[in-house]
């Protein structure tokens, strides 16, 4: 009688769920798509599934020369359930992403648990092959596309704001730049610079208009500058220097709060918000405003 180890097989399904998760995921982030955590796991637990039924066939003897159509199909399945499809060449990017994702980590892998011109190691234990696979799949998506720095950016610089103004919210994210030393020359208040096309919809059209004009150097006439009472006491100009601009000014408006978004909301002290409208304050869209850090210091 022949004995079939099924807990090496279901372990292998594990590892190869765990691992296609984070293929997917990281080839989501680096295509930025939109992508949920159980669309993932679905995508991934196909995998997971056809690996152990690949066991399965093999202790049978009946894989065949077909077998690879089987993987690519399972593979493209993988994808497709994955993430949305938008066209056919996009989907046709995800999955070259995705191979060149999978081979470059298995080809790290190897040569981290066999290196050239060493002897041959002692076989790792399973348990030491998923931390090496991760390691690779972090080492590649770093020095391709920095994917690890972005997270610690995100997880220890990036801060969810909701700003409050005329009874409408807005949430957004805002990167912490201790560089961002703006304040209100009336009220002395730091500036909390936020990208302009955020409140399309939220502030005044004139007001958004009034700022783009001064952002592009313009001077506005008296019309520009008629507004309610209750606009005009919000609105505020805001001198600043910058890299290849002598001087420039920035249109400031004051919300109601703008608070820290936590489990548990923390009101920021008072701060003007100067809207932005030359290029993305982030390539990546990982951010949309520039928090003072002096604000911070009065909250932590």
């Amino acid at each position: 009688m022949r004995v079939v180890y099924i807990d090496d097989w279901l372990f292998g399904a594990f590892v190869s769920l765990l691992m296609n998760y984070l293929l997917l995921w990281a080839t989501g982030r680096i295509l930025k798509k939109t992508q949920t955590r159980r669309r993932l796991f679905f995508a991934a637990l196909l995998g997971g599934v056809y690996y152990f039924f690949l066991c399965y066939r093999i202790e049978l003897g009946s894989v065949g020369n077909r077998e690879v159509l089987f993987f690519l199909g399972t593979g493209l399945l993988m994808l497709r359930v994955a993430f949305p499809l938008r066209s056919v060449n996009a989907f046709l990017r995800t999955v070259g992403l995705f191979i060149l994702l999978l081979l470059l980590t298995s080809g790290i892998t190897y040569f981290l648990m066999y290196p050239p011109f060493f002897a041959r190691p002692v076989a790792p234990n399973p348990w030491q092959v998923v931390f090496i696979n991760i390691l690779s799949l972090l080492i590649v998506t770093e020095l391709g596309w920095g994917l690890v720095h972005q997270l610690l950016l995100e997880k220890e610089c990036l801060f969810s704001l909701r700003l409050s103004v005329n009874g409408v919210t807005k949430e957004f994210s805002a990167l912490l730049d201790t560089g961002n030393t703006l304040i209100d020359p009336l009220t002395k208040e730091p500036v909390l610079v936020v990208e302009a096309a955020l409140f399309q919809g939220v502030l005044p059209g004139k007001i958004l208009t009034l700022s783009q004009l001064l952002a592009e150097g313009g001077f506005p006439d008296n019309k520009a500058l008629d507004f309610s009472p209750e606009w005009a006491a919000r609105l505020r100009f805001i001198s600043y220097t910058s890299v290849g601009k002598k001087s420039g000014f920035l249109l400031g408006f004051r919300p109601d709060e703008v608070c820290l978004v936590q489990k548990e909301p923390k009101r920021l002290p008072p701060v003007v918000i100067g809207l932005y409208h030359l290029t993305a304050l982030s390539r990546a869209g990982n951010y949309q405003a520039l928090l003072p850090a002096s604000i911070l210091n009065e909250v932590y």
